[in-house]
């Protein structure tokens, strides 16, 4: 079933108009017409399935028929922060990242980054990113859309740990350096409702200083193993070793 998230000035007690894209995917895309059923998501998280009432291009009117209770998010909060890398990495990440969970994505201008950030190109990527984010929370039947943002630099970033319960770093260093287990002992020690904000290098690596700077701002060195991951990869396994810690082991 279609999933559509609605800013809340577009619902009433019992009625939610969709507008712009959203209608013109209900009509043209789906070909829908009145009496088919969607679910509507509001901003506070809450769904509920909404049968269609009056269809036109630009606009389509939906009667709520019944609240859902179903609760499809993280107990946990989770920042991936990524150095960035080409633009298709990039989205990938955004992509996978909001459908393990994640509830805060952003990027930033690492030591080693291939590409470097066009600023007047800004805006425009920023609502590409957003909108991936927003299909991939739809596709994953989740309940928000991350928080797609952008830091001027890794230091932006230390300087917002202490909002943090735990502060990882995701280091080839520390696989090559074979600490494979500090990951066991960083899961260990997540709980619900906590923060946590994972940091990931670009396509090459995290330099000296930038290591550096993370472990003296309390980062935990994180290894994923001792095969040293693509950077769009490492993101997708830390997250879903974390979905399975949090979700889905007994």
């Amino acid at each position: 079933m279609q999933r559509y998230f609605v800013a809340d000035e577009q619902w009433s007690t019992e009625t939610v108009m969709l507008k712009g894209e959203q209608a013109h995917h209900i009509v043209r895309v789906m070909r829908m017409s009145p009496g088919d059923v969607i679910i509507c998501i509001d901003e506070g998280g809450q769904a509920a399935y909404s049968r269609l009432a009056h269809v036109h291009p630009d606009e389509v009117t939906c009667q709520v028929e019944e609240w859902l209770d179903a609760d499809t998010e993280l107990a946990i909060n989770i920042t991936v922060a990524q150095g960035d890398l080409k633009a298709d990495k990039y989205e990938w990440v955004v992509q996978k990242a909001t459908e393990m969970g994640a509830v805060t994505i952003t990027n930033f201008p690492a030591d080693h980054s291939v590409v470097k950030w066009d600023e007047r190109k800004s805006a425009k990527r920023q609502a590409r990113f957003a909108k991936i984010a927003r299909e991939a929370a739809g596709q994953s039947e989740r309940l928000h859309i991350p928080a797609i943002e952008r830091k001027e630099s890794l230091a932006s970033l230390t300087e917002e740990a202490s909002t943090y319960n735990h502060l990882w770093i995701i280091s080839e260093q520390s696989a090559r350096e074979g600490n494979h287990y500090a990951l066991a002992d960083a899961l260990g020690s997540v709980k619900a409702a906590e923060n946590i904000l994972l940091i990931f290098g670009p396509e090459g690596g995290f330099s000296e200083r930038e290591h550096l700077a993370c472990t003296r701002a309390g980062f935990v060195p994180v290894s994923l193993g001792p095969r040293i991951l693509r950077a769009e990869t490492a993101p997708v396994a830390t997250l879903a070793m974390l979905v399975y810690h949090v979700e889905l082991k007994r």
